[in-house]
């Protein structure tokens, strides 16, 4: 048996590699608006001054020194996030084998190939829940409170939801310490060096930018009604975005069946979590502080789509789903995970194929947006021409944000315009001439 769950466990961990690095490869560049961003973010900290903390663009810049560019330095880290969750949990021996199915299956595993700080997140994240875990067991000390500082200091530097994470952490510690009769003397001295992790971040982030979260005001927007078109509209989402058909039918598939997999999703979401309650008389603390975080996170996550309609995404959601996965994978019986695993590898060599049948190979669109870029401008400018600079699906197209990837790699300067504008300009590109697109 412990033969064939180490065979099973180095299959999981050699297809989800095959999988992020082919999903890498054979693209575009797995780049989204907020990566360029970060890219920006990274190439000149000064000048380019964002909402987004400071903690994943800091790790690019430097990984940069030994990679030579950013691009490549944002996907290394997201490789060694996820490597580092699954060598911790082995060190630690954490729930190995839930673990290596959370990281290893939908949607965790389809941020890995994309420049966004989430994998990084998740890495830090998870290393919180580990010490959370260490709490229920053993109480507070010295070494837990200041592990507990620094982990807080650089969640919130990598992403401001890490707030959430911390008010749920917090809360739990309490109850814990409560429940379990500990010190209540080390739980404060617990709770109040978390605080200040992440008040030296925020303070450090007001100086650095003028705002403690980045400036905020324009996110703010006309709430819509809250029973009648909110809740219903949630609901949809979280179903929609935690479908299992998101991992295993193609795009233009899951676009017809929308309607069904919303209720996949949500049975995803109930039907394991009932189970797991029902057949454990006595639900572990640890599970508890699971439940608790998914709840905490994903309502505070609610709150926050409200009044900025930023966190609707599965992207988004995602930081709630892990407390979730995790509680379902640890109270499953372990046959049943072995079963999973064979699942995972399916799923994973399935879109592998998929990926490599649908996409070209990344290497394609470098060669030709050099081409481009060796005999544009000689003064280190890119003047880009939309055919209308406010239209999202020509501003977020893939291909033209890994052109200004490569753009940013090379210390050019971009300047942006409506076609309408052109004639300013002595030499520029249009979006068509990137995309290919008329």
């Amino acid at each position: 048996m412990k033969n064939k769950n180490t065979l099973l466990d180095f299959l999981v961990i050699s297809c989800s590699l095959i999988f992020i690095y082919i999903r890498l490869v054979y693209s575009s560049g797995m780049l989204t608006p907020d990566s360029i961003q970060y890219l920006n973010q990274a190439n000149d900290f000064w000048k380019y001054k964002v909402n987004f903390p400071l903690g994943y663009p800091l790790a690019i810049k430097t990984l940069s020194f030994i990679t030579g560019s950013l691009f490549s330095a944002s996907k290394l880290i997201n490789l060694f996030s996820y490597l580092g969750i699954i060598i911790f949990s082995y060190r630690k021996k954490f729930y190995f084998s839930q673990t290596l199915v959370v990281f290893s299956f939908y949607p965790l595993v389809n941020f890995y190939s994309y420049s966004i700080s989430e994998p990084l997140y998740f890495f830090i994240n998870y290393i919180i829940i580990y010490i959370i875990h260490k709490i229920i067991d053993n109480g507070f000390n010295a070494k837990i409170s200041i592990t507990l500082f620094s982990l807080f200091f650089l969640l919130v530097s990598v992403r401001f939801s890490g707030i959430f994470i911390f008010a749920v952490s917090i809360l739990f510690m309490l109850y814990i310490a409560f429940k379990k009769k500990y010190s209540l003397r080390s739980f404060l001295n617990t709770a109040a060096l978390s605080t200040f992790g992440i008040i030296i971040y925020l303070i450090i982030n007001y100086l650095y930018c003028g705002y403690i979260f980045g400036k905020r005001s324009h996110l703010e927007v006309k709430h819509i009604e809250f029973f009648s078109a909110f809740v219903p509209k949630m609901i949809f989402s979280i179903g929609k975005n935690f479908s299992i058909f998101n991992a295993i039918l193609h795009k233009g598939i899951l676009a017809k069946i929308s309607f069904l997999h919303v209720y996949i999703g949500l049975g995803m979401i109930f039907f394991p979590v009932l189970y797991a309650l029902i057949k454990k008389k006595e639900i572990s603390d640890f599970s508890i502080y699971l439940l608790f975080g998914f709840a905490g996170i994903l309502v505070s996550l609610f709150y926050s789509y409200y009044i900025t309609y930023i966190d609707d995404s599965i992207r988004i959601q995602s930081n709630a789903y892990l407390y979730l996965i995790l509680f379902i994978a640890i109270n499953l019986p372990k046959n049943t995970i072995n079963y999973i695993k064979i699942l995972i590898i399916g799923i994973l060599i399935f879109n592998s194929v998929t990926v490599l049948i649908y996409s070209e190979n990344i290497k394609t669109y470098i060669s030709r947006y050099e081409k481009l870029i060796d005999s544009s401008s000689r003064d280190k400018k890119m003047f880009i021409i939309y055919k209308n600079i406010n239209d999202n699906n020509e501003r977020n197209d893939a291909r033209l944000l890994l052109f200004k990837a490569i753009l940013i790699d090379k210390n050019y300067q971009i300047i942006e315009s409506n076609a309408t504008d052109h004639h300013e300009f002595e030499y520029y590109i249009r979006t068509s001439d990137i995309t290919g697109k008329p």
